[in-house]
């Protein structure tokens, strides 16, 4: 197993004023992506930072980011990130059979109309497709060119970041169970 070594006690000042930049929207590094990140700050401030704006001041509505957060994680089968984003899109009240269809890696094509768009969108991104343009316009019309800009870049910030975490081995929280 690729592990590193706690860089979180050994800070200096520099690191730890991108530590604290990280933490202050985020809440404490306990283990996950950012712990493995801060073996290198400025790239952690850069990751942190686009990540920090998608999640709390980007233009997509939340359950909507979630939701393509979620099909990321599970297009990848990155069980970490799931868990951590299955919590928050419950919070942001992305309903659980949307949730559990995309965990089962169900029929995304038959979700909900607010959510087939977007869904569909996020699959194009990550199959490293072009947006049929009939699908852009639609999406577009209903989240704006800005969101359909967050949509494909959600799903990119989060396969790198689930590729730092399988890069390290980064084990679920204690007492958590691997959703697949």
């Amino acid at each position: 197993m690729a592990k590193l070594p706690d860089p979180l006690k050994t800070l200096t000042p520099e690191a730890k004023a991108v530590y604290d930049k990280i933490t202050a929207k985020r809440g404490q590094m306990r283990g996950g992506p950012f712990a493995s990140l801060m073996h290198h700050p400025p790239l952690a401030e850069k990751v942190g930072d686009l990540g920090e704006y998608l999640r709390f001041g980007g233009t997509l509505p939340g359950d909507i980011r979630e939701l393509a957060i979620l099909i990321t994680a599970r297009s990848v089968n990155q069980a970490y990130e799931w868990v951590a984003h299955a919590r928050i899109a419950r919070t942001e009240k992305l309903p659980d059979d949307v949730v559990e269809r995309v965990r089962t890696k169900g029929d995304l094509a038959s979700l909900p109309a607010r959510y087939a768009g977007p869904a569909k969108v996020v699959q194009h991104v990550l199959a490293y497709q072009s947006i049929p343009q009939a699908l852009q316009d639609k999406v577009q019309a209903e989240l704006g060119v800005t969101g359909l800009m967050e949509l494909v870049t959600l799903a990119g910030q989060y396969r790198t970041i689930a590729g730092v975490l399988f890069a390290f081995d980064t084990p679920l929280a204690e007492g958590t169970s691997a959703p697949f």
